[in-house]
Formats: structure tokens, C-alpha cells, sequence
């Protein structure tokens, strides 16, 4: 899987710019406010529907257009070629592949599989469990096929189960819905359940090493007690739920506890173990996908060796490279590249006096 070209018209900071880009590693070089990551957002944005920069969707838009387009060729395991892009408007996106126009972003993510390397990476130990399920959800979504039609269907009777709760009726009309609601929270635990332990298998051997010898463990937490099962869980916290408004328990209260030891790693571990980690564990799941589909999704990694020590540097350069996906990796400084990245294609990107983005190719 990679993006073979990208053109983007009236994106950011990009009024009119197109790229071809190598299978592996692309490093793009460029100074403050030169469009790196902006390149790689546009990237994201065609694999995942979404921005992971939280921003108002006229901000996508450059200052001297209405709109913006974004179009790239994708080429998939099989090398066959697929057209992927976006109308981005003041108020709304519009999705496309090849000729189709009624497109979700669910499509995208499915022909686009890509994964964010960023500095907030550290977010998945420090932040809240809901950091950690969509950690979870995206790569089971993409390796487990009963995942998503039967998360759809528990989403569809927790929001009855909660409409009922809420609007007070009747004991017996708000536990109609707790039928369906257990038996699809059974298969979407299920699937979680054994996405971690592939998680936990593919953690990358020459991270696990940097913790002093003292072991990493992950913890799949259900979201409802284990001495019990969720239907009588659900039974028991009834009363609570009715004064509460919502259900509180079930696959959506889910977790992922991370332990170096017996401690929580994120109480535990430093600020440059806590990246080297949650890199490690977005690493695992490239290699899962690779693993159970056969598709390693593209990489996108933004500025977070900047961060990192030298010898950090060099190990993830070391293990991005032998997963044998194509990387687009930032760097503010050629200083900051490791020579274990190897081989790559670079794009400098800069910024002249009128604001628009120079790029120069190199190999």
C-alpha cells in the first residue's frame, strides 16, 4: 500500500502543488510554518475523512481560495491503482473514489489504511480511555471484518438503551434493549480482547529493551466487572443508570491499562520513554495489519524525532524502515535524520516572502 502522487489546490498554505512520492521513505525537510505538516495532514485527511488538527473546516481552506481539492493516487497490495480525493467547503467535505461521489469516510479509511505518528502521540498513556479505544478500534477495524457491523448495532441499541434512561420509561421497555446490546458488546469485546494480545505479541523486541528489563504489560479492561457477566452487570446497575440518565457500563467504558511492572507506565516511565512506547505500540499495529491482511498501511510521522535523543532517533528510524512501509516523515533540521531511515526521497519545503511554499525534490 502507497501513495503514488498528491496534488493539493487551495489547501493550507499549498495554492497549487503536486508531489510524486517514493514506496518508502519520504523525509520532508522544511523550516517553521513551510507546510510540513500540512503535507502530511492533507495525507490524513484522505485516509481517515478527518484532520487530526483541531481547526474550524474554513481553516483548511487557503486565504486566496473558496475551496480546497485534494487528490491522490493510491496503489494498493496488489499494485492496482485507485483514485482517492476531497472537496473541502466552508461547511462541509465532500469524498470521493475514482468515480464514485456517494462516499463515506468509512471508504477512505478502508482504500487509505494510514497511521499518525505525532508529538502527541504520549496522549494514549497520559489522556483518558477514550484516547485508547479509538486506539484499539481503528486497528481492529481494519483486521477483524465482524468489528464494525457489530459495533454499528451496539452503538444502535446503547443510544435506545440511553434514549429510554433518559425520558424515564418504563423498567421493561428500557431492558428490551439489553438483548441486543449484549450480545454485540460480546463481539466487539471479543475482537478487542484478541487485537491486544496481537498488539502485545508485536510490540517491537528493541523498544521492549529500552525499559530496564522490567516488562511491559497491556491490560484489556471490558468495562464492566469480570466477576460478572454484562447482562447481569447491566441488571444490577439499573437503578443507578435511571438516576444517571445513560448506561455506564459496557464496551464503551472500555480501557487499555499500560504497565511497566506493577505501575502504571505513564506514573512511571520519562517524557522520551512514554513517545518511544506509544510509537512502539502504532508500530504494532502496522505490523498486525501487515500480519493478518497482508496490507501494511502508510506512515505518518511528524516532527517527533525532534524530541527524542539520538539513540531514540536511530531506533525508530531503525524499526519504521523494517516494516517495509512507505513513511512520510518531517524534520525541522537535516541535523535530526538517522542514518538508520536509510535510502529516502526528500522534499524541503520553505517559505518565501509571499507565503506560498517552494519545493524542492531530491533523492
Amino acid at each position: 500500500m502507497h501513495v503514488k502522487s498528491l496534488a493539493l489546490r487551495g489547501f493550507r498554505c499549498f495554492p497549487s502543488t503536486e508531489f510524486e512520492f517514493d514506496r518508502g521513505v519520504n523525509v520532508i525537510v522544511g523550516d517553521n510554518a513551510s507546510g510540513k505538516t500540512s503535507l502530511l495532514e492533507a495525507l490524513f485527511l484522505l485516509g481517515r475523512g478527518v484532520t487530526f488538527r483541531s481547526t474550524r473546516l474554513r481553516d483548511l481552506i487557503h486565504p486566496e481560495a473558496d475551496r480546497y481539492n485534494l487528490r491522490a493516487v493510491v496503489r494498493d497490495q496488489h499494485d492496482l491503482a485507485r483514485k482517492v480525493s476531497i472537496e473541502g467547503y466552508r461547511n462541509r467535505r465532500e469524498f470521493y473514489l475514482d468515480t464514485q461521489s456517494n462516499v463515506s469516510r468509512f471508504d477512505l479509511v478502508q482504500c487509505l489504511p494510514l497511521q499518525l505518528i505525532d508529538p502527541d502521540v504520549h496522549r494514549l498513556l497520559e489522556e483518558g480511555p477514550q484516547y485508547r479505544r479509538r486506539f484499539m478500534d481503528w486497528g481492529v477495524f481494519h483486521v477483524e471484518h465482524s468489528f464494525f457491523s457489530s459495533w454499528q448495532r451496539f452503538r444502535r441499541a446503547l443510544i435506545q438503551r440511553n434514549r429510554a434512561l433518559r425520558l424515564g420509561w418504563p423498567n421493561k421497555d428500557i431492558v428490551s434493549w439489553d438483548p441486543a446490546l449484549v450480545r454485540e458488546a460480546r463481539q466487539v469485546d471479543s475482537c478487542r480482547r484478541g487485537y491486544v494480545d496481537d498488539i502485545a505479541r508485536n510490540l517491537p523486541t528493541a523498544i521492549r529493551k529500552e525499559f530496564t528489563g522490567v516488562p511491559i504489560h497491556f491490560d484489556y479492561r471490558s468495562g464492566w466487572p469480570t466477576n460478572e457477566s454484562l447482562d447481569q452487570a447491566l441488571a444490577r446497575t439499573l437503578e443507578r443508570d435511571k438516576k444517571a440518565g445513560f448506561t455506564q457500563i459496557g464496551p464503551h467504558r472500555a480501557d487499555l491499562r499500560i504497565t511497566h511492572g506493577n505501575v502504571a507506565a505513564r506514573d512511571k516511565v520519562s517524557h522520551g520513554q512514554q513517545k518511544l512506547l506509544t510509537s512502539g505500540m502504532l508500530l504494532a499495529q502496522a505490523r498486525v495489519m501487515a500480519n493478518r491482511r497482508g496490507v501494511t498501511p502508510v506512515l505518518l510521522v511528524d516532527d517527533i524525532a525532534a524530541e527524542l535523543g539520538a539513540r531514540y532517533r536511530a531506533l525508530l528510524g531503525q524499526e519504521l524502515t523494517s516494516l517495509q512501509s512507505q513513511v512520510f516523515i518531517t524534520f525541522l533540521d537535516r541535523a535530526f535524520i538517522p542514518n538508520t531511515l536509510g535510502y529516502a526521497r526528500e522534499i524541503e519545503l520553505s517559505v518565501p516572502s509571499r507565503g506560498s511554499p517552494e519545493i524542492s525534490k531530491k533523492c
